[in-house]
């Protein structure tokens, strides 16, 4: 078998296995080997479940010898974040005191990731209640193209294990854009869906009215083949026919992308809009709200949402949520009903935007991966539980409901990846597919993999 077989694509793996080319059992032990070798370093798994993937990869590859392909991603070993419920396999939320907790039955979307023939390789790491800080006991993930850097935000461990090839794809979740920002920050696709459009049930929740899973992964194709594996019967209500890509108008508002965004962040914005005309697309001007105001606006109803959620629980060992549930405790009935009703004007400010263009172009986030030590020694504002400059960007689209995709935009100096964001009409997410791999043909950043230097350094010293 290839020795470099966890650098493919989850497409072209499933395209081996279907042909008979390679045994699912034997992909899953490399797979396995490779976690033991390389996670001790970079912490992106929980939990791994070596025993139920060799169950899932022998029942695979008796049903691929017989014919029966359940999906296009049959029998590809992935992961999934350790927030979503799974029947006899640990599932923490982020926290070391619910190591031990076996859930009963799986989260919607882990059926369906079982019932279309993927393999799971284990629970993937993210801060406690999906929020701020990481559990020290557990320990924070380590981003793999230079392990002193930020490697994103909840979803961490699911960007961290695609990048270094420790699965070939993985779930997410993203409530404020936890699915975004580490996927720009790791290189990877990554779609925060239409609202409701992918079950939340068996998935333990931040704030329910903004919580979403979505599909990460190093391609766009392996991004929409997992996408529809999480989307079941409900992607028949996904736009069915191809775009016309030429004919599409892209909406950029400058002081998203220039005004308020690190010098390097607005190269790799202005690259990325050369791209998006080289394909024969139209830039148009528009209007965005104020993203600080966006953010203030999801801290009052995420806060508010998550007190309702860890009413009778345990007291978080994360100080961030702490913070967060302090925040939303002292946000009284009238704040929050102002909040509902301008949730309701920004999404119908949005759906004014898409009167005029197709799509939205936008940054991740307004700075590139930060240093961890610098991170960690940034106070935040004590009147919020987050920084503005954290989400930003993002979280509209979590108030509005609307489908964003993150792609990569380029790298740093220091060889870290940089990403933008992608925003279409909802249930639009074949245009958003479309787009994504038009633009990687001419870019090619799905073909860059990190070198784990400073992984084998550690490893070796």
């Amino acid at each position: 078998m290839n020795e470099h077989i966890h650098d493919w694509t989850a497409v072209r793996l499933a395209q081996a296995l279907h042909r008979r080319e390679l045994r699912v059992i034997d992909v899953v032990e490399h797979m396995l080997d490779r976690i033991t070798a390389r996670d001790s370093v970079l912490r992106s798994y929980v939990t791994v479940s070596a025993s139920l993937a060799r169950r899932q990869a022998c029942r695979a590859d008796a049903e691929l010898e017989a014919g029966r392909i359940r999906s296009p991603l049959h029998g590809v070993p992935i992961a999934v974040k350790d927030s979503l419920a799974t029947r006899g396999v640990a599932t923490s939320n982020g926290a070391a005191r619910l190591t031990d907790h076996y859930p009963i039955r799986d989260a919607a979307v882990v059926t369906r990731l079982d019932d279309s023939g993927l393999v799971m390789l284990g629970k993937l790491n993210l801060p406690e209640g999906a929020f701020g800080l990481h559990d020290p006991i557990i320990g924070a993930p380590r981003n793999p193209w230079h392990m002193d850097y930020w490697p994103g935000a909840s979803s961490s461990g699911s960007g961290v294990a695609t990048a270094a090839g420790l699965c070939f794809a993985a779930v997410g979740t993203d409530s404020g854009g936890s699915i975004r920002h580490p996927s720009a920050a790791n290189n990877l696709f990554g779609l925060k869906p239409t609202a409701g459009l992918v079950d939340t049930t068996g998935v333990f929740p931040l704030a329910p009215s903004l919580d979403h899973v979505g599909p990460m992964a190093r391609s766009p194709a392996d991004l929409e083949a997992l996408f529809m594996a999480l989307a079941g019967a409900a992607r028949r209500s996904v736009e069915v026919d191809e775009p016309d890509g030429g004919a599409l108008r892209v909406g950029v508002d400058r002081i998203w992308s220039e005004e308020a965004v690190d010098p390097l962040i607005s190269r790799a914005m202005r690259e990325t809009e050369c791209r998006l005309v080289d394909l024969g697309m139209k830039l148009e001007p528009i209007h965005l709200p104020a993203w600080r105001e966006c953010a203030e606006l999801w801290m009052i109803l995420c806060a508010r949402e998550a007190v309702g959620v860890h009413a009778g629980l345990e007291t978080p060992v994360s100080p961030s949520l702490r913070r967060l549930l302090a925040f939303g405790a002292t946000a009284d009935a009238d704040r929050v009903e102002a909040a509902v009703i301008q949730r309701k004007r920004l999404a119908s400010a949005i759906e004014d935007v898409f009167v005029g263009v197709d799509l939205i172009l936008s940054p991740v986030q307004c700075f590139a991966p930060p240093r961890i030590d610098r991170l960690t020694a940034v106070e935040p504002d004590d009147r919020l539980p987050i920084s503005p400059t954290d989400i930003g960007f993002t979280c509209l689209f979590n108030l509005t409901g609307h489908p964003a995709l993150a792609m990569p935009a380029g790298f740093t100096e220091e060889g870290l990846p940089v990403g933008c964001q992608l925003v279409a009409p909802k249930g639009r997410e074949r245009l958003l597919f479309h787009v994504a791999r038009t633009f990687d043909k001419i870019a090619g950043f799905s073909l860059r993999r990190p070198q784990l230097k400073s992984v084998d350094q550690f490893l070796n010293a």
